[in-house]
């Protein structure tokens, strides 16, 4: 028993010493340590981009073999057809060419037999002419059977010719199959690489503009998103607010939080993270739902568009807020701004943001207490996860497709 304890208890030490998660001497990265992680990033992104170049070149080379194959099939395939034309003028011209030698030889036959013969021989002006038409029929005989002759070979030329270009194209089918796969792979290694090489770079571009951000609130590159925090904690800390406001001065809420049906079949298969506020005027302001710091700053995401986020100390409770879909933004990290304060405009579908379906703006909440959103997205987290409700810091925002005339 005292035996399974004690291995009992090297296994925990184990896992608290050599599991970074568990361990309770995991060290946290410092800014510097977090700045190189995503230079890391940057350089996965930068490889993902060169390795997406030479399989498009790849693939572009199959594309054109596949294309270069396509024609030569074509070419072929005319070419079998003439083909096929010259074979059965020669054999129509073998059957007529057999008819000719068949009378000739029953002529002859005729000829040579007595009475025949004579009814020939009295018909011709000579002895010296029947001669000569026998010599005639006879050298017409021969020169049909070598004509026919001449055409069976010809026609064997022609078939072999017709079996070496059914090989041949049946060669270059499958060539093309296999370009075809081989563009199709191409192409799926293309999309993985593409989305790799987007993803490393928008991770790189998070951890950027946290770093930034903090580093500009007066952190130090020495210093872990931990010990950062609790520096602007003790200094200059957020003033607690208690008034909320609406983000566009007046409009409708176009999508709510939570389960929404998206194609009308009556069941909800989409979790909508956030609440949409419409005016459907493209290029109206954008502003926080109260004073904060704008802490981030996306630039053209591809969900999203231009994305600011900004923390919030509402009620005593510390939160951070996102705005998506904008065109601009008229702030910089580390602003402190009031809730009247123009973070940006709105845009629309033909911003280039793949997941906006008209002009809106879309509020996202995260829960920062303990300035947990902060570190974990300074440790390379995702900066999306975790979204609340947005009624949870501004309960007067009116129900789905509710209209509000002020903020």
């Amino acid at each position: 028993m005292m035996k399974r304890i004690k291995i009992l208890m090297v296994l925990l030490l184990f896992v608290f010493l050599f599991v970074p998660e568990l361990g309770i001497n995991a060290k946290e990265s410092t800014l510097n340590e977090l700045l190189a992680q995503a230079k890391a990033n940057r350089d996965a992104y930068n490889k993902a981009k060169s390795e997406k170049a030479l399989t498009e070149q790849e693939r572009d080379s199959a594309i054109k073999q596949k294309s270069q194959t396509e024609s030569e099939i074509k070419r072929i395939d005319s070419e079998l057809e003439k083909l096929e034309k010259e074979i059965k003028v020669l054999q129509e011209n073998i059957k007529v060419k057999d008819k000719e030698i068949k009378e000739i030889m029953e002529f002859v036959q005729v000829a040579n037999g007595e009475n025949s013969y004579m009814e020939y021989a009295f018909g011709a002006s000579s002895f010296t002419d029947f001669i000569y038409r026998v010599s005639v029929a006879e050298q017409l005989s021969t020169y049909n059977e070598e004509l026919i002759d001449s055409y069976n070979k010809d026609i064997d030329a022609l078939e072999k010719k017709q079996k070496d270009l059914n090989n041949k194209q049946a060669e270059l089918a499958k060539k093309q199959q296999e370009l075809t796969v081989l563009e199709a792979k191409l192409n799926k290694t293309i999309e993985v690489l593409k989305e790799g090489m987007l993803s490393k770079d928008e991770e790189y571009k998070t951890q950027m503009a946290l770093i930034n951000s903090m580093k500009s609130r007066g952190c130090s590159g020495n210093d872990t998103p931990t010990s950062c925090q609790r520096k602007l904690t003790q200094g200059s800390n957020l003033v607690s607010t208690n008034g909320t406001f609406m983000p566009i001065s007046s409009g409708y809420v176009t999508s709510d939080y939570g389960w929404r049906d998206l194609d009308g079949d009556g069941h909800k298969e989409d979790f909508h993270t956030g609440i949409d506020f419409s005016k459907s005027v493209a290029g109206d302001t954008v502003y926080p739902v109260a004073d904060g710091e704008v802490l981030m700053l996306t630039y053209n995401a591809r969900c999203g568009n231009h994305i600011v986020y900004v923390k919030h100390n509402i009620k005593g409770h510390s939160y951070i807020t996102s705005y998506w879909h904008l065109s601009n933004w008229t702030v910089r990290v580390g602003q402190k701004v009031s809730a009247n304060t123009k973070i940006g405009s709105m845009a629309g579908r033909n911003s280039g943001d793949t997941c906006s379906g008209g002009i809106h703006v879309h509020l996202n909440l995260f829960d920062n207490a303990g300035n947990r959103w902060e570190n974990n997205v300074a440790n390379g987290g995702n900066p999306n996860s975790g979204r609340i409700n947005p009624r949870n810091a501004v309960p007067q925002i009116p129900g789905h497709m509710q209209h509000f005339s002020n903020r």
